[in-house]
């Protein structure tokens, strides 16, 4: 993989400089900015492989940022850093588009875990053309049709149709596989509400998707117990 360029947008000068020669000790080419009306204006006459934006910045801030660049570039990998304790910033940094997010204080491996599989998902063999992304994801020996809603199985299995709910829950757990989304998040994006009738419905679509993905045994989706839903693909020993 070339070196990847990454636009880092923070505005608290500590992290960022720490953020910076993290990503530039790793490899990465790296651009600090501390506000989104500049990162806009960079991003816009640069090339970039991947942002990485502070929720809370001065002046357009991070989520309004990843809304405005998903216009244009819907296919351009995004990393939402937020506050542990504001559910609400995830639910809306991923209702904007943002790829993934990742919460303050954050360990420095896990960050640059994330940035590397969502850099390694973001360049697919035979990358699609623009205005294709998100049409079609894969996992496993599943991959689903985000538009018709359809999940083709293995080979031999066919396809099935599935509901709104269904296709839209699938979709959120493939494109954050390996990791874990909380439940309140799932409710917000998903539902648009919380609540024990929410919590109920949530179990039971899981309990369906559990049963639609059985026939690949790679494919694991996870209770976390008082934390959410990860759906994840393991290797089995011989």
């Amino acid at each position: 993989m070339s070196k990847a360029h990454i636009l880092l947008v923070e505005d608290d000068p500590a992290l960022g400089l720490v953020l910076l020669d993290l990503l530039k000790m790793e490899g990465f080419k790296v651009e600090l900015l501390r506000n989104g009306s500049e990162a806009l204006t960079v991003f816009s006459s640069g090339s970039f492989d991947l942002g990485l934006f502070d929720v809370m910045l001065p002046g357009l801030g991070g989520i309004d940022l990843t809304a405005t660049i998903r216009k244009t570039a819907p296919q351009f990998p995004i990393i939402l850093l937020t506050a542990k304790s504001r559910t609400e910033d995830r639910v809306r940094g991923l209702k904007a588009g943002a790829d993934d997010y990742i919460t303050k204080p954050f360990d420095s491996e896990e960050l640059l875990l994330r940035l590397r599989g969502l850099l390694k998902r973001s360049r697919p063999q035979g990358s699609s053309p623009a205005g294709e992304a998100n049409e079609r994801l894969s996992l496993g020996l599943f991959s689903l049709d985000t538009r018709g809603l359809i999940l083709f199985g293995p080979e031999g299995k066919g396809e099935r149709q599935l509901t709104r709910k269904e296709g839209d829950l699938l979709r959120l757990l493939m494109q954050r596989a390996g990791q874990t989304t909380e439940r309140e998040v799932i409710a917000q994006l998903i539902w648009g509400r919380e609540g024990y009738l929410v919590g109920r419905s949530m179990d039971v679509y899981m309990t369906r998707l559990r049963k639609y993905l059985k026939a690949d045994p790679s494919l694991l989706l996870r209770s976390v117990q008082g934390v959410g839903f990860r759906l994840e693909q393991v290797q089995h020993k011989a």
